[in-house]
């Protein structure tokens, strides 16, 4: 999927990120955590993502890929400390 094709959120929206090698984040072992939109830049996002780490539920990240243009290793692992996902409509 190309950066057109992406859907982007705009400020205030929800979305799902991903931490990968994200100490902060994964303090709860959570594999996906919701995170507010705080600024839309290309594919790339600022997020303040909700955790449960004791040292502060609310983390920043800046410049967030989309998790269709982020970098992967030979096995198909996330190289980048995380990713950026629209919720999962079940």
């Amino acid at each position: 999927m190309d950066q057109q094709e992406i859907k982007l959120p705009s400020v205030g929206r929800i979305v799902h990120y991903f931490p990968v090698n994200d100490k902060h984040c994964q303090a709860d072992t959570a594999t996906v955590l919701p995170a507010t939109v705080v600024q839309v830049f290309g594919s790339r996002i600022n997020l303040s993502v909700t955790t449960m780490n004791p040292d502060g539920i609310q983390v920043l990240r800046y410049s967030v890929p989309h998790e269709s243009t982020v970098t992967r290793d030979i096995d198909g692992k996330a190289a980048e400390p995380g990713y950026w996902a629209w919720p999962e409509i079940k």
